[in-house]
């Protein structure tokens, strides 16, 4: 993938890490659409940075998803970059039953964001010349944090997931990358 002259739409960048990513990513020259829940934070990204677009997306919520997925589409349909950024890390105590609620909650946002993203995002980068999908992994996926087991199973999980994706889309003009970010 080249550096720059990309249109580029990253799912969860209001903060850390995917703000960080969409900041400098504008910065080498690409067109660079942010997305989120949080209407207030999309809004502050606006008024300081103008030359980002953003969209509202939930990508635990499969309407959100694909409402979205057509927003962006429509109003840049040269995008060739996906980055499910999106994700939550909320600590389990699995002797606890209750745990399942914040289990099933990280599975929903943290695998099956992605792979929604993926499924909407996916013809339309099929359809240019050059095109790239970028998940987030962790360290964690492959050395678990015992106080958030269901956060590491779920990047473990986006690691295989994004090989088979890499070997699916080896025949076709799409490349994928994984991203696997230092956890403190």
């Amino acid at each position: 993938m080249k550096i720059s002259g990309n249109t580029i739409f990253i799912a969860g960048a209001t903060s850390g890490i995917g703000l960080g990513l969409a900041l400098r990513l504008r910065q080498r020259g690409n067109t660079v659409i942010v997305g989120g829940r949080r209407a207030d934070r999309l809004a502050g990204i606006r008024a300081k940075h103008p030359d980002i677009d953003t969209v509202i997306i939930d990508t635990a919520d499969p309407a959100s998803t694909a409402a979205a997925a057509d927003e962006v589409l429509d109003r840049h349909p040269n995008l060739n970059g996906l980055v499910a950024m999106a994700g939550i890390m909320q600590p389990e105590n699995l002797l606890d039953p209750a745990f399942l609620t914040t289990a099933e909650s990280t599975v929903t946002t943290n695998l099956l964001g992605p792979l929604r993203l993926i499924a909407a995002y996916l013809p339309a980068l099929l359809r240019q010349e050059h095109a790239t999908v970028i998940t987030v992994s962790s360290g964690l996926a492959y050395v678990p944090l015992p106080m958030t087991p269901t956060y590491s199973a779920t990047k473990a999980a986006i690691h295989s997931f994004t090989e088979s994706l890499r070997a699916q889309l080896n025949c076709t003009n799409a490349c994928r990358w994984r991203i696997r970010p230092v956890s403190r």
